[in-house]
């Protein structure tokens, strides 16, 4: 319905075959979509690859431990080769990483995909404590109740903002539905 479009149109992926997108010039974007995973090495621990991806950062080993700890990559998990790591955690090394950017704007495209409750409720925490902008591209009615400011409604090649919360805009649509399929019947 014109998501990925849209985030690649912002994220400067895509130029507009009309109009123009003006981005502030201090503006720095951390991504997380569904494939962010491929990034990291499978044969190498979290330990090892992601200091390897910030050389500029200077830390030492505990350092390093601590960061991937506060993002839930701790103990074993560190040391274990990243190949064998669930994609949930696999998922939270890519948000430890992204982290390390610094991003003032967070763009976030189906970040619950491979996360189970308690690492849904863990980011919708952190993204609560982030102190910068957040855009969420979500299908994850959990996620968007803790965390949404402001609902868009990306449909008919339109783009409008939903007044309500998403639990009303789900209700609206099971009603929308039930209204169709009654349509359906006197036809």
């Amino acid at each position: 319905a014109g998501k990925s479009t849209l985030l690649k149109l912002f994220c400067g992926d895509l130029t507009p075959t009309e109009g123009e997108i003006k981005r502030h010039l201090n503006l720095v974007f951390g991504r997380y979509h569904q494939h962010s995973v491929e990034q990291l090495d499978p044969k190498m621990t979290a330990l090892e690859f992601v200091p390897k991806q910030f050389p500029d950062v200077k830390k030492e080993e505990q350092e390093w431990r601590a960061h991937l700890g506060r993002f839930g990559v701790s103990g074993k998990m560190q040391k274990t080769v990243i190949g064998k790591l669930s994609d949930g955690q696999r998922t939270r090394i890519v948000f430890a990483m992204l982290a390390l950017k610094r991003p003032n704007m967070i763009i976030l495209d189906e970040p619950t995909n491979h996360l189970d409750m308690e690492s849904i409720d863990s980011l919708a925490g952190a993204i609560k404590r982030f102190n910068g902008g957040v855009f969420l591209v979500s299908h994850d009615f959990r996620l968007i109740d803790q965390v949404a400011k402001e609902i868009w409604i990306c449909d008919n090649k339109t783009i409008s903002t939903w007044k309500g919360t998403i639990q009303s805009y789900k209700a609206m649509l099971v009603q929308r539905a039930q209204d169709q399929l009654k349509q359906q019947h006197l036809v």
